[in-house]
């Protein structure tokens, strides 16, 4: 896992939840689609520094490759929360 800032977000068109994501991990950048959007607006995640596992396969979701996967929590009733790293963490920090 390594934190990523989230440079560009956009709805994935004809989807209900799916966002897709331009993340910043310092030495490089991925695209992740992330299935928040029926609670979060893609402008809500836009220079937020989150926790991303990396180290998945690429996948083919709803026509778009995600190269990585956004962590967050989840309460029993669905309710999606954001987790969010302090500023000073560099691009690309390794999570344990």
């Amino acid at each position: 896992m390594r934190v990523g800032l989230v440079k560009n977000a956009e709805r994935i068109p004809r989807t209900r939840k799916l966002i897709k994501l331009s993340v910043d991990f310092g030495d490089e950048s991925r695209i992740v689609v992330a299935g928040i959007g029926d609670q979060y607006q893609p402008e809500d995640l836009m220079g937020k520094k989150m926790i991303f596992v990396v180290n998945l396969k690429p996948k083919n979701i709803a026509g778009v490759e995600s190269q990585a996967m956004l962590i967050v929590a989840e309460e029993a009733d669905g309710k999606v929360h954001l987790i969010t790293v302090e500023d000073e963490v560099p691009l690309g920090s390794k999570v344990w």
